[in-house]
C-alpha cells in the first residue's frame, strides 16, 4: 500500500491499534530520532483513508546523512579517515561532551564494581553457609541493574557520538530520556548479539572439557581440536556480522535482523584493495587496541596495591600462605579494594573512547557507498527483517 501522491502537512501513526497525531513531519523525525517511530508503523494523511508504511514518507526513513564533520571538500559523501584521524577525533568527541560520556557509562561501571565487590576475596561480605546472604542479595542486585543500564548505555554512546558530530550540544537529561526511549530495541538486540556469543563460547567449551576429561585419548583430543577450531571460526564470524549492530539501530534505526543485515553488509565491504583498510579489519585493531589498552592500563593500577602483598613474599610456603588469606580474608582487605577501584575507574574513562571510534568506522565504512546503495540497502534490511520477523 502506498500513500497518496499529494503529500499532506500532517500525519497520523498507528501503533499497535492505537493512533497518534496529526502531527507534521517535524515531529516525526523527532519520534524517530527517539525511537518512538519505526520504520515499520503505519501511517496515513491527516483526512485520508489508507495506511501505508512509514518508509514511504520522503526524507523520513532514507539513509540517514553523513554528520557535517565527515563531509570533506566538495565531496557529497564522508571520506575515509586513517586509523590516526578515527582517534584523534573520537577524543575530539569524548572531550566535548565529556560529563554526559562519564555519567552513561557509570550506569554500568558502578553495578560491575559492586558485583566484583561481593567476592569473598574482598573480604566485605561475610561468608554465608548458604541461602539469601548478604555477598548474594547485593550480587544480585547489581546484575540486575546492569543487565538494565546495559541497552541504555550502548544506545547513548551512540546518540552523544551523533549529537557532537551534527554540532549539538549534548544536554545529560534529554540524552538519558532518548536513550531510554531505545531500550526495548536495544534489549532485543542484546539478547542476539550476547546469545549467539554465549551459544557459540560456552557450549562448545563444555564440550571440549567434557571430551578431554571423560576420555583424555588421542581421538577424544583430536575431536576436542576441531570443535575449538569450529569455536574460532563462528566466534570470528559473529564479530564480523555484529560489528556495526550498535550504529545500525540508532543511525540506520534498524530492528533485530534488520540491523544485524546491515552490519554484516558494512562490516564485510570489500570495496577496498588493501584488507588492512576494509572495514572489518579495521574494527578488530581498534578492538584488539582497546582491549590490550585497557588490560595494561588496569593492570598497572593495580600493581601498586597488589606489590605490598607480595614484596615480602621469599619462600613458597609463604606465596601458599598469602593465597589462602586472598580467598577467606580475616576482614575487609582496603589494598585490593582499592585496586579495583581504581581498575574500575580506568574502564570507566576508556570504555566511551570505545563506542566513539566504531560510530566513526561505521560513517567511515558507509563512505564506500552511494546514497542510492544505501537507500536500498536499509530498505532491503527492513523488508527482509519485517518477513523474518
Amino acid at each position: 500500500m502506498t500513500l497518496s501522491l499529494r503529500m499532506p502537512e500532517r500525519w497520523i501513526v498507528r501503533v499497535d491499534g492505537t493512533e497518534y497525531g496529526p502531527v507534521d513531519l517535524e515531529t516525526l523525525l523527532e519520534w524517530k530520532r527517539e525511537g518512538r517511530l519505526l520504520a515499520s508503523n503505519e501511517v496515513r494523511g491527516d483526512g485520508e483513508t489508507e495506511w501505508g508504511s512509514a518508509t514511504t514518507l520522503p526524507g523520513l526513513f532514507g539513509p540517514p546523512p553523513l554528520p557535517q564533520s565527515a563531509v570533506s571538500g566538495d565531496q557529497s559523501r564522508g571520506h575515509r579517515r586513517t586509523l590516526a584521524e578515527i582517534f584523534s577525533e573520537s577524543f575530539r568527541i569524548y572531550r566535548s561532551a565529556f560529563v554526559p560520556f562519564i555519567v552513561v557509562t557509570l550506569l554500568v561501571s558502578l553495578p560491575t564494581l559492586v558485583f566484583e565487590l561481593t567476592s569473598p576475596a574482598y573480604g566485605i561480605f561475610p561468608r554465608g553457609t548458604s541461602g539469601f546472604t548478604p555477598a548474594n542479595v547485593t550480587a544480585l542486585l547489581s546484575f540486575t541493574t546492569l543487565v538494565m543500564a546495559w541497552p541504555v548505555f550502548l544506545a547513548a554512546i551512540q546518540i552523544a557520538s551523533l549529537e557532537v558530530l551534527e554540532g549539538r550540544r549534548v544536554r545529560l537529561s534529554e540524552l538519558l530520556r532518548r536513550a531510554v526511549n531505545y531500550f526495548p530495541r536495544f534489549a532485543r538486540l542484546s539478547l542476539i548479539v550476547y546469545g549467539s556469543y554465549f551459544l557459540w563460547t560456552a557450549i562448545p567449551v563444555l564440550a571440549i572439557l567434557s571430551l578431554v576429561s571423560a576420555s583424555p585419548g588421542i581421538p577424544a583430543m583430536a575431536l576436542a581440536l576441531i570443535l575449538l577450531a569450529v569455536q574460532v571460526m563462528m566466534v570470528a564470524r559473529l564479530f564480523a556480522n555484529f560489528l556495526f549492530w550498535q550504529q545500525s539501530a540508532i543511525v540506520s534505526n534498524l530492528e533485530g535482523a534488520a540491523a544485524i543485515r546491515e552490519s554484516k553488509t558494512l562490516a564485510r565491504s570489500q570495496r577496498r584493495a588493501r584488507k588492512i583498510e576494509r572495514p572489518l579489519w579495521r574494527g578488530a585493531l581498534l578492538a584488539s587496541f582497546w582491549l590490550l589498552l585497557v588490560l595494561g592500563l588496569s593492570s598497572g593500577a593495580e600493581v601498586p596495591f597488589i606489590w605490598s602483598k607480595v614484596q615480602n613474599i621469599s619462600t613458597p610456603e609463604q606465596m601458599l600462605t598469602m593465597l589462602q588469606t586472598i580467598n577467606t580474608p580475616p576482614a575487609a582487605d582496603l589494598m585490593l579494594i582499592a585496586g579495583a577501584i581504581v581498575a574500575s575507574l580506568v574502564h570507566t574513562l576508556l570504555r566511551p573512547m570505545f563506542g566513539i571510534a566504531f560510530v566513526l568506522l561505521y560513517f567511515d565504512a558507509r563512505a564506500d557507498f552511494s546514497d542510492r546503495e544505501l537507500e536500498k540497502l536499509q530498505q532491503e534490511s527492513t523488508l527482509q527483517g519485517d518477513r523474518s520477523g
